[in-house]
């Protein structure tokens, strides 16, 4: 293996640096405290979506490259991070849209030729959705240069939608083993069966709920989101949720796929008109929530597993996954329970997130710095 390395040891620790960044700086720039032309609204949703997610699917799903190839995918990344913050007179307007949207393809590409030959028709969902990964990236970058329709619905937000089919599908199997592994070490022997149809139930729902929101039919999309989480809720009834809080590494995965079932219910609901989530809180409990929760404690879980399974503090993983769930709580609620205070939710919320994104580097740092064994 020499001369080779494990991506996840850049990437990871760059997702743990961008994920606060990129909140902090987008409510600096709300409340004008600084002045960034690139910190806007749709720049925040863009960078949690193919900055930080992409970055952890890089660290997740890639194996060992040579170094060369991992420090140039790396430099891709970070050019498509850094093209759109430089002033808009310094670069042809191309440039950062381009650079943005190559990290996913190339992801993309890379991940097809890790999946492509899977002989389980379960997997086949890895390729399949890498292609839509890739693909949603370029439409997304390509609607914001105008060379693209502006359809119904943000295509970040869109994209959303796959990143949480890619956390259902990898969360659906970590979690119940993660749950037997967790329930074995204190004496209990369970068995949870797979449900193979569920899964596919939920796939095919979200990426209808990512067709009829692109086309602008709300009443449908609103059934469907509804209908996944019903899905969920089903796939989720034995999993022995309530048995594991005593493991800080399995309950948060189990809080994650809470948090996608109550965002798809905020959706459906949202798109039926039958509320309003205040500050786009229906997509950041999918978001946030969902999304954040389970990478999190992935890509800790993973890197403290690929270095040698080293040992941490059950309080420090605890600590960081209350402060990740006081964030997501006070984003989602927070315009709710506090509406003449919304700016002060959203710090909040903010700053919880950072503490989160904080305690996470006292785990991963020693991981991603250790040497391969």
């Amino acid at each position: 293996m020499q001369g080779r390395i494990e991506p996840w040891r850049l990437f990871f620790p760059s997702a743990l640096v961008l994920a606060p960044l990129n909140v902090l700086a987008w409510l600096a720039a709300r409340e004008g405290f600084i002045d960034w032309h690139a910190a806007s609204a749709a720049w925040h949703g863009r960078e949690m979506v193919f900055g930080y997610s992409f970055a952890v699917i890089a660290g997740y799903l890639l194996p060992a490259l040579d170094r060369r190839q991992v420090l140039a995918l790396w430099l891709l990344w970070l050019a498509g991070r850094l093209s759109p913050a430089l002033p808009p007179g310094l670069v042809n307007p191309w440039l950062p849209p381009l650079t943005s949207a190559a990290f996913p393809v190339v992801l993309a590409v890379l991940g097809v030729r890790r999946f492509g030959g899977v002989k389980r028709a379960r997997n086949l969902v890895f390729p399949l959705v890498m292609v839509a990964l890739g693909v949603a990236g370029a439409v997304t970058y390509a609607v914001t240069m105008g060379w693209l329709a502006v359809i119904e619905q943000s295509p970040a937000v869109l994209s959303v939608y796959v990143v949480a089919v890619l956390v259902m599908v990898m969360g659906g199997r970590a979690v119940p083993t993660a749950t037997i592994g967790a329930l074995r070490s204190r004496g209990y022997v369970v068995r949870i069966v797979p449900r193979p149809r569920l899964e596919l139930a939920g796939i095919l729902g979200m990426l209808a709920l990512l067709l009829l929101d692109a086309l602008g039919q709300a009443v449908p999309a609103g059934l469907v989101a509804l209908a996944v989480a019903g899905v969920l809720v089903l796939q989720m009834v034995r999993w022995h949720s309530g048995r594991v809080l005593h493991d800080p590494e399995t309950w948060p995965m189990h809080l994650a796929f809470f948090w996608i079932v109550l965002g798809l219910v905020l959706i459906g609901l949202q798109r039926l008109g039958i509320i309003l989530p205040p500050d786009a809180g229906a997509l950041h409990a999918l978001a946030a929530g969902g999304i954040g929760t389970m990478t999190l404690v992935m890509f800790l879980r993973v890197a403290r597993q690929r270095a040698g399974n080293m040992p941490v503090r059950g309080r420090l993983l605890y600590a960081l996954q209350v402060a990740m769930a006081t964030a997501v709580a006070v984003r989602v609620g927070g315009g709710w329970l506090m509406p003449a205070h919304r700016d002060l939710a959203l710090w909040l919320a903010g700053s919880a997130w950072a503490a989160a994104y904080g305690l996470g580097a006292i785990v991963l740092v020693p991981a991603a710095l250790r040497p391969r064994d």
